[in-house]
Protein backbone atom coordinates (compact mmCIF):
# COMPACT_ATOMS: atom_id res chain seq x y z
CA UNK A 1 0.00 0.00 0.00
CA UNK A 2 1.32 3.45 -1.00
CA UNK A 3 0.78 6.17 1.57
CA UNK A 4 1.23 9.86 0.66
CA UNK A 5 2.36 12.16 3.42
CA UNK A 6 3.97 15.56 3.79
CA UNK A 7 7.74 15.85 4.15
CA UNK A 8 9.92 18.91 4.85
CA UNK A 9 11.64 20.29 1.76
CA UNK A 10 14.42 22.83 1.32
CA UNK A 11 12.78 25.94 -0.10
CA UNK A 12 15.79 26.82 -2.26
CA UNK A 13 16.72 23.47 -3.81
CA UNK A 14 13.28 21.86 -3.49
CA UNK A 15 14.97 18.71 -2.16
CA UNK A 16 14.03 16.64 0.92
CA UNK A 17 15.60 17.62 4.23
CA UNK A 18 17.48 15.04 6.29
CA UNK A 19 16.99 15.53 10.03
CA UNK A 20 20.13 15.22 12.13
CA UNK A 21 20.21 15.46 15.94
CA UNK A 22 23.28 17.34 17.20
CA UNK A 23 24.14 19.06 20.49
CA UNK A 24 23.04 22.69 20.70
CA UNK A 25 23.51 25.70 22.96
CA UNK A 26 20.43 27.28 24.49
CA UNK A 27 19.62 30.54 26.19
CA UNK A 28 16.78 30.32 28.71
CA UNK A 29 14.16 33.09 28.84
CA UNK A 30 12.22 31.53 31.72
CA UNK A 31 13.66 33.70 34.49
CA UNK A 32 13.10 37.00 32.60
CA UNK A 33 9.89 36.12 30.77
CA UNK A 34 7.61 38.26 32.94
CA UNK A 35 10.05 41.16 32.80
CA UNK A 36 10.03 40.97 29.01
CA UNK A 37 6.22 40.86 28.92
CA UNK A 38 6.06 43.92 31.19
CA UNK A 39 8.41 45.81 28.89
CA UNK A 40 6.22 45.03 25.87
CA UNK A 41 3.45 46.99 27.58
CA UNK A 42 5.66 50.12 27.58
CA UNK A 43 6.17 50.03 23.79
CA UNK A 44 3.95 51.70 21.17
CA UNK A 45 3.00 49.45 18.25
CA UNK A 46 1.85 50.28 14.75
CA UNK A 47 -0.28 48.45 13.85
CA UNK A 48 -1.64 47.98 17.37
CA UNK A 49 -2.08 44.22 16.92
CA UNK A 50 1.71 43.94 16.92
CA UNK A 51 1.74 44.23 20.70
CA UNK A 52 -0.48 41.18 21.15
CA UNK A 53 1.46 39.24 18.54
CA UNK A 54 4.83 39.84 20.20
CA UNK A 55 3.33 39.26 23.66
CA UNK A 56 1.98 35.85 22.62
CA UNK A 57 5.31 34.83 21.08
CA UNK A 58 7.25 35.65 24.23
CA UNK A 59 4.62 34.11 26.48
CA UNK A 60 4.79 30.80 24.65
CA UNK A 61 8.47 30.80 23.87
CA UNK A 62 10.72 28.00 25.10
CA UNK A 63 14.48 28.08 25.37
CA UNK A 64 16.26 29.96 22.59
CA UNK A 65 18.58 27.80 20.45
CA UNK A 66 21.49 30.19 19.94
CA UNK A 67 23.93 27.83 18.13
CA UNK A 68 24.10 27.12 14.40
CA UNK A 69 26.15 24.61 12.40
CA UNK A 70 27.34 26.81 9.58
CA UNK A 71 30.75 27.68 8.18
CA UNK A 72 30.58 31.45 8.54
CA UNK A 73 29.28 33.80 11.22
CA UNK A 74 30.06 35.10 14.68
CA UNK A 75 31.57 32.24 16.72
CA UNK A 76 30.33 31.16 20.11
CA UNK A 77 33.23 32.04 22.47
CA UNK A 78 33.19 28.69 24.26
CA UNK A 79 36.13 26.37 25.00
CA UNK A 80 36.18 22.72 26.11
CA UNK A 81 38.39 20.99 28.65
CA UNK A 82 40.00 17.61 28.16
CA UNK A 83 37.05 15.94 29.89
CA UNK A 84 34.61 17.61 27.50
CA UNK A 85 33.25 20.10 30.01
CA UNK A 86 32.54 23.59 28.69
CA UNK A 87 34.44 26.68 29.87
CA UNK A 88 31.91 29.44 30.52
CA UNK A 89 34.13 31.93 32.31
CA UNK A 90 33.29 35.64 32.13
CA UNK A 91 36.97 36.65 32.12
CA UNK A 92 37.73 34.24 29.29
CA UNK A 93 34.79 35.50 27.23
CA UNK A 94 35.86 39.11 27.84
CA UNK A 95 39.39 38.23 26.67
CA UNK A 96 37.97 36.79 23.43
CA UNK A 97 35.83 39.90 23.02
CA UNK A 98 38.94 42.07 23.23
CA UNK A 99 40.60 39.94 20.56
CA UNK A 100 37.55 40.31 18.32
CA UNK A 101 37.50 44.06 18.83
CA UNK A 102 41.14 44.31 17.79
CA UNK A 103 41.31 41.70 15.02
CA UNK A 104 37.71 40.91 14.05
CA UNK A 105 35.68 37.75 14.69
CA UNK A 106 37.53 35.82 11.95
CA UNK A 107 40.44 35.67 14.40
CA UNK A 108 38.60 32.77 16.07
CA UNK A 109 38.78 30.61 12.97
CA UNK A 110 42.40 31.45 12.18
CA UNK A 111 43.85 30.47 15.57
CA UNK A 112 43.95 27.45 17.85
CA UNK A 113 42.28 27.36 21.25
CA UNK A 114 45.57 27.89 23.10
CA UNK A 115 46.16 31.14 21.18
CA UNK A 116 42.65 32.39 21.95
CA UNK A 117 42.73 31.73 25.70
CA UNK A 118 44.32 34.21 28.10
CA UNK A 119 48.07 33.69 28.44
CA UNK A 120 48.84 31.12 31.14
CA UNK A 121 45.23 29.97 31.45
CA UNK A 122 44.78 26.71 33.35
CA UNK A 123 41.82 24.58 34.34
CA UNK A 124 41.56 21.59 36.66
CA UNK A 125 39.54 19.71 34.05
CA UNK A 126 42.51 19.93 31.65
CA UNK A 127 45.50 18.60 33.60
CA UNK A 128 47.60 18.37 30.42
CA UNK A 129 46.73 21.94 29.37
CA UNK A 130 44.87 20.84 26.21
CA UNK A 131 41.80 22.78 25.12
CA UNK A 132 39.50 22.79 22.11
CA UNK A 133 37.21 25.51 20.82
CA UNK A 134 33.56 25.51 19.78
CA UNK A 135 33.00 25.29 16.03
CA UNK A 136 29.35 26.34 16.04
CA UNK A 137 28.45 29.93 15.23
CA UNK A 138 25.91 32.11 16.99
CA UNK A 139 22.34 32.39 15.72
CA UNK A 140 22.26 35.42 13.43
CA UNK A 141 19.21 36.68 15.33
CA UNK A 142 21.30 36.82 18.49
CA UNK A 143 23.86 38.74 16.47
CA UNK A 144 21.42 41.27 14.98
CA UNK A 145 19.37 41.23 18.16
CA UNK A 146 22.26 42.83 20.00
CA UNK A 147 22.64 45.68 17.48
CA UNK A 148 21.09 48.07 20.00
CA UNK A 149 24.31 47.68 22.00
CA UNK A 150 26.73 48.05 19.11
CA UNK A 151 24.98 51.01 17.50
CA UNK A 152 23.30 52.87 20.35
CA UNK A 153 24.98 51.99 23.61
CA UNK A 154 28.57 50.95 22.89
CA UNK A 155 29.30 53.53 20.20
CA UNK A 156 26.93 56.07 21.71
CA UNK A 157 25.88 57.18 18.22
CA UNK A 158 22.15 57.14 18.93
CA UNK A 159 19.97 57.50 21.99
CA UNK A 160 19.09 54.24 23.74
CA UNK A 161 16.37 52.98 23.71
CA UNK A 162 15.69 53.74 20.05
CA UNK A 163 12.66 55.85 19.15
CA UNK A 164 11.58 53.37 16.49
CA UNK A 165 12.35 49.90 15.14
CA UNK A 166 11.00 49.42 11.59
CA UNK A 167 10.86 46.10 9.74
CA UNK A 168 8.61 43.58 8.00
CA UNK A 169 5.82 41.79 9.84
CA UNK A 170 7.93 38.61 9.96
CA UNK A 171 10.28 40.24 12.46
CA UNK A 172 7.97 39.70 15.44
CA UNK A 173 9.62 36.30 15.62
CA UNK A 174 12.94 37.70 14.40
CA UNK A 175 14.63 41.03 15.04
CA UNK A 176 11.90 42.60 17.23
CA UNK A 177 11.90 39.43 19.34
CA UNK A 178 15.64 38.84 19.70
CA UNK A 179 16.39 42.53 20.32
CA UNK A 180 13.82 42.62 23.11
CA UNK A 181 15.18 39.51 24.84
CA UNK A 182 18.83 40.58 24.73
CA UNK A 183 18.09 44.14 25.85
CA UNK A 184 15.88 43.10 28.76
CA UNK A 185 18.34 40.42 29.86
CA UNK A 186 21.24 42.89 29.83
CA UNK A 187 19.63 46.15 30.95
CA UNK A 188 16.08 45.39 32.03
CA UNK A 189 14.46 47.58 29.36
CA UNK A 190 13.12 47.22 25.82
CA UNK A 191 15.56 48.49 23.15
CA UNK A 192 12.84 50.51 21.41
CA UNK A 193 10.06 52.93 22.32
CA UNK A 194 7.98 52.15 19.25
CA UNK A 195 7.72 49.31 16.75
CA UNK A 196 6.42 49.75 13.21
CA UNK A 197 5.88 46.69 11.03
CA UNK A 198 4.91 46.44 7.39
CA UNK A 199 3.59 43.73 5.10
CA UNK A 200 5.21 42.18 2.04
CA UNK A 201 4.97 43.10 -1.63
CA UNK A 202 3.06 40.63 -3.81
CA UNK A 203 2.43 40.62 -7.54
CA UNK A 204 -0.76 41.90 -9.13
CA UNK A 205 -2.55 38.57 -8.51
CA UNK A 206 -1.52 38.42 -4.85
CA UNK A 207 1.25 35.84 -5.36
CA UNK A 208 4.64 35.95 -3.68
CA UNK A 209 7.31 37.35 -5.98
CA UNK A 210 10.09 34.96 -6.93
CA UNK A 211 12.62 34.51 -9.70
CA UNK A 212 11.31 31.02 -10.46
CA UNK A 213 7.80 32.37 -11.14
CA UNK A 214 9.17 35.28 -13.17
CA UNK A 215 6.79 37.73 -11.50
CA UNK A 216 9.31 40.10 -9.94
CA UNK A 217 8.91 43.83 -10.58
CA UNK A 218 12.29 45.49 -10.21
CA UNK A 219 12.24 48.94 -8.57
CA UNK A 220 15.16 49.89 -10.80
CA UNK A 221 13.13 49.12 -13.91
CA UNK A 222 10.24 51.19 -12.58
CA UNK A 223 12.61 54.05 -11.80
CA UNK A 224 14.05 53.89 -15.32
CA UNK A 225 10.69 53.85 -17.08
CA UNK A 226 8.57 56.00 -14.75
CA UNK A 227 10.96 57.68 -12.33
CA UNK A 228 11.77 56.80 -8.73
CA UNK A 229 9.07 59.18 -7.44
CA UNK A 230 6.37 56.81 -8.70
CA UNK A 231 7.65 54.00 -6.47
CA UNK A 232 7.76 56.35 -3.49
CA UNK A 233 4.23 57.61 -4.13
CA UNK A 234 2.99 54.02 -4.52
CA UNK A 235 4.43 53.17 -1.10
CA UNK A 236 2.46 56.09 0.36
CA UNK A 237 -0.72 54.89 -1.34
CA UNK A 238 -0.88 51.33 0.02
CA UNK A 239 -2.02 49.88 3.33
CA UNK A 240 1.50 48.89 4.36
CA UNK A 241 0.27 47.26 7.58
CA UNK A 242 -0.71 44.27 5.43
CA UNK A 243 0.68 42.52 2.35
CA UNK A 244 0.21 44.70 -0.74
CA UNK A 245 -0.06 44.06 -4.45
CA UNK A 246 1.91 45.84 -7.16
CA UNK A 247 1.86 45.60 -10.92
CA UNK A 248 2.77 47.84 -13.84
CA UNK A 249 -0.93 48.72 -14.25
CA UNK A 250 -1.13 49.79 -10.59
CA UNK A 251 2.03 51.86 -10.99
CA UNK A 252 0.62 53.51 -14.12
CA UNK A 253 -2.39 54.62 -12.06
CA UNK A 254 -0.01 56.06 -9.48
CA UNK A 255 1.88 57.87 -12.24
CA UNK A 256 -1.38 59.61 -13.18
CA UNK A 257 -1.79 60.78 -9.59
CA UNK A 258 1.81 62.01 -9.63
CA UNK A 259 1.17 63.88 -12.88
CA UNK A 260 -1.81 65.62 -11.27
CA UNK A 261 0.27 66.61 -8.24
CA UNK A 262 3.10 67.87 -10.44
CA UNK A 263 0.79 69.88 -12.72
CA UNK A 264 -0.90 71.47 -9.71
CA UNK A 265 2.45 72.52 -8.30
CA UNK A 266 3.46 73.89 -11.72
CA UNK A 267 0.28 75.97 -11.84
CA UNK A 268 1.00 77.42 -8.41
CA UNK A 269 4.60 78.14 -9.41
CA UNK A 270 3.63 79.77 -12.69
CA UNK A 271 1.11 82.05 -11.01
CA UNK A 272 3.49 83.21 -8.29
CA UNK A 273 6.36 83.98 -10.69
CA UNK A 274 5.80 87.73 -10.22
CA UNK A 275 5.09 87.41 -6.50
CA UNK A 276 7.66 88.45 -3.91
CA UNK A 277 6.54 87.11 -0.52
CA UNK A 278 8.32 89.97 1.27
CA UNK A 279 6.91 92.75 -0.88
CA UNK A 280 3.55 91.48 -2.13
CA UNK A 281 2.11 89.35 0.69
CA UNK A 282 -1.30 90.35 2.01
CA UNK A 283 -1.98 90.15 5.75
CA UNK A 284 -4.28 87.30 6.76
CA UNK A 285 -6.84 89.79 8.05
CA UNK A 286 -6.98 91.45 4.61
CA UNK A 287 -7.42 88.28 2.53
CA UNK A 288 -10.55 88.02 0.43
CA UNK A 289 -13.25 85.67 1.69
CA UNK A 290 -12.32 82.98 -0.84
CA UNK A 291 -8.61 83.20 -0.05
CA UNK A 292 -9.19 83.26 3.70
CA UNK A 293 -11.21 80.08 3.35
CA UNK A 294 -8.37 78.34 1.48
CA UNK A 295 -5.88 79.65 4.05
CA UNK A 296 -7.92 78.00 6.82
CA UNK A 297 -8.60 74.89 4.75
CA UNK A 298 -4.89 74.41 4.12
CA UNK A 299 -4.09 74.97 7.79
CA UNK A 300 -6.54 72.18 8.66
CA UNK A 301 -4.92 70.03 5.95
CA UNK A 302 -1.44 70.54 7.45
CA UNK A 303 -2.63 69.79 11.00
CA UNK A 304 -4.29 66.58 9.83
CA UNK A 305 -1.30 65.61 7.69
CA UNK A 306 1.17 65.99 10.54
CA UNK A 307 -1.08 63.99 12.89
CA UNK A 308 -1.35 61.15 10.36
CA UNK A 309 2.37 61.27 9.67
CA UNK A 310 3.14 60.91 13.37
CA UNK A 311 0.88 57.85 13.47
CA UNK A 312 2.34 56.31 10.27
CA UNK A 313 -1.07 56.42 8.57
CA UNK A 314 0.47 56.66 5.12
CA UNK A 315 -2.44 55.35 3.06
CA UNK A 316 -4.69 57.94 4.71
CA UNK A 317 -2.10 60.57 3.83
CA UNK A 318 -2.28 59.59 0.17
CA UNK A 319 -6.06 59.80 0.15
CA UNK A 320 -5.94 63.13 1.94
CA UNK A 321 -3.38 64.48 -0.55
CA UNK A 322 -5.24 63.39 -3.68
CA UNK A 323 -8.52 64.71 -2.30
CA UNK A 324 -6.97 68.10 -1.51
CA UNK A 325 -5.27 68.32 -4.92
CA UNK A 326 -8.22 67.09 -6.99
CA UNK A 327 -11.22 68.46 -5.07
CA UNK A 328 -10.23 71.43 -2.92
CA UNK A 329 -7.68 72.89 -5.31
CA UNK A 330 -8.24 71.77 -8.91
CA UNK A 331 -12.03 71.35 -8.91
CA UNK A 332 -12.71 74.51 -6.92
CA UNK A 333 -10.12 77.02 -5.81
CA UNK A 334 -7.76 76.93 -8.79
CA UNK A 335 -10.70 76.77 -11.19
CA UNK A 336 -12.11 79.99 -9.80
CA UNK A 337 -8.60 81.43 -9.51
CA UNK A 338 -8.03 81.66 -13.26
CA UNK A 339 -10.52 84.53 -13.51
CA UNK A 340 -8.53 86.37 -10.85
CA UNK A 341 -4.80 85.76 -11.31
CA UNK A 342 -5.09 85.99 -15.12
CA UNK A 343 -7.51 88.89 -15.29
CA UNK A 344 -7.36 91.21 -12.28
CA UNK A 345 -4.84 94.05 -12.08
CA UNK A 346 -1.27 92.91 -11.47
CA UNK A 347 -0.98 94.62 -8.07
CA UNK A 348 -4.65 94.60 -7.15
CA UNK A 349 -5.58 93.45 -3.65
CA UNK A 350 -7.72 90.68 -5.15
CA UNK A 351 -4.84 89.22 -7.14
CA UNK A 352 -2.14 89.67 -4.49
CA UNK A 353 -4.46 88.15 -1.90
CA UNK A 354 -4.83 85.03 -4.00
CA UNK A 355 -1.10 84.88 -4.76
CA UNK A 356 -0.41 85.08 -1.03
CA UNK A 357 -2.40 81.91 -0.47
CA UNK A 358 -0.98 80.31 -3.63
CA UNK A 359 2.51 80.80 -2.23
CA UNK A 360 1.49 79.56 1.22
CA UNK A 361 0.04 76.36 -0.27
CA UNK A 362 2.96 75.91 -2.66
CA UNK A 363 5.57 76.32 0.06
CA UNK A 364 3.66 74.21 2.58
CA UNK A 365 2.94 71.35 0.20
CA UNK A 366 6.56 71.30 -0.91
CA UNK A 367 7.71 70.88 2.68
CA UNK A 368 5.10 68.23 3.45
CA UNK A 369 5.92 66.21 0.34
CA UNK A 370 9.71 66.29 0.74
CA UNK A 371 9.86 62.93 2.63
CA UNK A 372 7.72 61.38 -0.12
CA UNK A 373 8.77 63.09 -3.37
CA UNK A 374 12.24 64.49 -2.62
CA UNK A 375 13.40 64.89 -6.22
CA UNK A 376 10.24 66.77 -7.17
CA UNK A 377 10.29 69.04 -4.14
CA UNK A 378 13.98 69.89 -4.54
CA UNK A 379 13.20 70.80 -8.15
CA UNK A 380 10.43 73.11 -6.94
CA UNK A 381 12.60 74.47 -4.12
CA UNK A 382 15.16 75.87 -6.59
CA UNK A 383 12.43 78.09 -8.05
CA UNK A 384 11.16 79.48 -4.74
CA UNK A 385 12.43 82.84 -3.42
CA UNK A 386 13.59 83.45 0.15
CA UNK A 387 14.07 79.79 1.17
CA UNK A 388 16.88 77.68 2.63
CA UNK A 389 19.39 75.97 0.35
CA UNK A 390 17.54 72.66 0.31
CA UNK A 391 13.98 71.53 0.97
CA UNK A 392 15.38 68.87 3.32
CA UNK A 393 16.83 71.58 5.55
CA UNK A 394 13.42 73.17 6.06
CA UNK A 395 10.96 72.50 8.86
CA UNK A 396 7.39 71.32 8.49
CA UNK A 397 4.86 74.15 8.04
CA UNK A 398 3.69 75.95 11.14
CA UNK A 399 0.02 75.54 12.01
CA UNK A 400 -2.68 77.36 13.93
CA UNK A 401 -5.72 76.10 15.79
CA UNK A 402 -8.19 74.81 13.20
CA UNK A 403 -11.12 77.19 12.68
CA UNK A 404 -13.77 74.47 12.61
CA UNK A 405 -16.63 76.99 12.85
CA UNK A 406 -15.58 78.73 9.63
CA UNK A 407 -14.95 75.44 7.81
CA UNK A 408 -18.35 74.10 8.87
CA UNK A 409 -20.01 77.23 7.48
CA UNK A 410 -18.19 76.81 4.18
CA UNK A 411 -19.22 73.15 4.12
CA UNK A 412 -22.82 74.40 4.34
CA UNK A 413 -22.12 76.79 1.47
CA UNK A 414 -20.80 73.93 -0.67
CA UNK A 415 -24.17 72.25 -0.29
CA UNK A 416 -25.66 75.33 -1.95
CA UNK A 417 -22.93 75.32 -4.60
CA UNK A 418 -23.73 71.71 -5.47
CA UNK A 419 -27.37 72.67 -6.05
CA UNK A 420 -26.38 75.56 -8.30
CA UNK A 421 -23.90 73.42 -10.24
CA UNK A 422 -26.61 70.83 -10.89
CA UNK A 423 -28.81 73.53 -12.42
CA UNK A 424 -25.91 74.70 -14.59
CA UNK A 425 -25.40 71.12 -15.73
CA UNK A 426 -29.11 70.81 -16.64
CA UNK A 427 -28.80 74.02 -18.67
CA UNK A 428 -25.77 72.52 -20.44
CA UNK A 429 -27.65 69.33 -21.25
CA UNK A 430 -30.55 71.41 -22.62
CA UNK A 431 -28.05 73.37 -24.73
CA UNK A 432 -28.96 76.66 -23.07
CA UNK A 433 -25.27 77.19 -22.28
CA UNK A 434 -21.95 75.54 -23.00
CA UNK A 435 -19.55 76.65 -20.31
CA UNK A 436 -20.47 78.49 -17.10
CA UNK A 437 -19.30 81.84 -18.52
CA UNK A 438 -22.23 81.74 -20.97
CA UNK A 439 -24.74 81.67 -18.11
CA UNK A 440 -26.84 84.32 -16.41
CA UNK A 441 -28.17 82.97 -13.14
CA UNK A 442 -31.35 84.26 -11.50
CA UNK A 443 -31.11 83.11 -7.92
CA UNK A 444 -33.57 83.35 -5.05
CA UNK A 445 -31.98 82.46 -1.71
CA UNK A 446 -33.67 81.62 1.53
CA UNK A 447 -32.82 83.90 4.43
CA UNK A 448 -30.60 81.16 5.87
CA UNK A 449 -28.51 80.83 2.72
CA UNK A 450 -28.47 84.58 2.14
CA UNK A 451 -27.22 85.23 5.68
CA UNK A 452 -24.56 82.54 5.22
CA UNK A 453 -23.29 84.04 1.95
CA UNK A 454 -23.22 87.54 3.43
CA UNK A 455 -21.52 86.40 6.64
CA UNK A 456 -18.78 84.62 4.70
CA UNK A 457 -18.45 87.49 2.24
CA UNK A 458 -18.69 85.21 -0.78
CA UNK A 459 -18.85 86.69 -4.29
CA UNK A 460 -21.38 84.21 -5.69
CA UNK A 461 -20.96 85.28 -9.31
CA UNK A 462 -17.23 84.81 -9.10
CA UNK A 463 -17.39 81.46 -7.29
CA UNK A 464 -19.98 80.09 -9.73
CA UNK A 465 -17.93 81.47 -12.67
CA UNK A 466 -21.01 82.83 -14.46
CA UNK A 467 -21.20 86.13 -16.33
CA UNK A 468 -24.20 87.49 -14.40
CA UNK A 469 -25.86 86.56 -11.13
CA UNK A 470 -29.11 88.28 -10.14
CA UNK A 471 -29.76 87.71 -6.46
CA UNK A 472 -32.87 88.09 -4.34
CA UNK A 473 -34.37 86.41 -1.28
CA UNK A 474 -37.53 84.43 -0.75
CA UNK A 475 -39.12 81.68 1.28
CA UNK A 476 -37.82 78.92 -1.03
CA UNK A 477 -34.61 78.40 -2.92
CA UNK A 478 -35.06 78.98 -6.64
CA UNK A 479 -32.53 78.80 -9.48
CA UNK A 480 -33.00 79.82 -13.14
CA UNK A 481 -30.20 79.62 -15.70
CA UNK A 482 -30.54 81.55 -18.97
CA UNK A 483 -28.18 82.54 -21.76
CA UNK A 484 -26.05 85.53 -20.77
CA UNK A 485 -26.74 88.81 -22.58
CA UNK A 486 -24.15 91.22 -23.96
CA UNK A 487 -20.88 90.46 -25.70
CA UNK A 488 -17.84 88.34 -24.80
CA UNK A 489 -14.75 90.16 -23.60
CA UNK A 490 -11.76 88.28 -25.09
CA UNK A 491 -9.71 88.99 -21.98
CA UNK A 492 -11.85 87.26 -19.32
CA UNK A 493 -14.17 85.26 -21.66
CA UNK A 494 -17.17 86.63 -19.75
CA UNK A 495 -20.20 88.41 -21.20
CA UNK A 496 -20.45 92.17 -20.61
CA UNK A 497 -22.94 94.82 -21.59
CA UNK A 498 -20.36 97.62 -21.68
CA UNK A 499 -17.91 96.50 -24.39
CA UNK A 500 -16.64 99.56 -26.24
CA UNK A 501 -17.13 101.89 -23.29
CA UNK A 502 -13.47 102.85 -23.64
CA UNK A 503 -12.81 104.21 -27.13
CA UNK A 504 -9.08 103.45 -26.91
CA UNK A 505 -9.74 99.75 -26.31
CA UNK A 506 -13.25 99.08 -27.67
CA UNK A 507 -12.79 95.30 -27.66
CA UNK A 508 -12.74 95.27 -23.84
CA UNK A 509 -15.23 95.98 -21.10
CA UNK A 510 -14.68 99.15 -19.14
CA UNK A 511 -13.06 97.30 -16.22
CA UNK A 512 -10.71 95.27 -18.40
CA UNK A 513 -9.75 98.31 -20.44
CA UNK A 514 -8.70 100.13 -17.28
CA UNK A 515 -6.60 97.15 -16.15
CA UNK A 516 -4.88 96.84 -19.54
CA UNK A 517 -4.10 100.56 -19.67
CA UNK A 518 -2.52 100.43 -16.22
CA UNK A 519 -0.59 97.17 -16.48
CA UNK A 520 0.19 97.15 -20.21
CA UNK A 521 0.34 100.82 -21.34
CA UNK A 522 2.39 99.83 -24.37
CA UNK A 523 -0.74 98.45 -26.07
CA UNK A 524 -1.97 102.00 -26.65
CA UNK A 525 0.99 102.67 -28.92
CA UNK A 526 1.96 99.22 -30.16
CA UNK A 527 -1.48 97.64 -30.42
CA UNK A 528 -2.49 94.11 -29.47
CA UNK A 529 -1.18 91.08 -31.34
CA UNK A 530 -3.49 88.14 -31.78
Amino acid sequence: QVISHSYPMDWRTQKPIIWRAVPQWFASVEKIRQQILDQIDTVGFSPVWGQKRLHNMIEGRGDWVISRQRVWGVPLPIFYNEDGSAILDADVIEHVAQLFEEHGSSYWFDHEAKELLPEGYTNEASPNGNFTKENDIMDVWFDSGSSWNGVMQYRNELEYPADLYLEGSDQYRGWFNSSLITSVSANGIAPYKNVLSQGFVLDGQGNKMSKSLGNIISPNEVATSMGSEITRLWVLSVDSENDVRVSMDILKQISESYRKIRNTMRFLLANTSDFDPKENSVATSDLTALDFYMHEKFNAFVVDWKNKFDKYQFKDLYQQLTNFINVDLSAFYLDVAKDIVYIEGRDSLTRRSMQTVFYEVLLGLTKLLTPVLPHTTEEIWELLPEVEDFAYLSEMPETEAVNTVLLDKWAKFFELRDILNKELEVARQNEVIGKNAEAEMNLVLTDEYNDLVNELGIDLRQVMMVSYLNLSTGEELSVEVVRAHGQVDPRDRLYHDDLGADSDLPMFSKKNAEIVKKDFPEVLTEGIEE
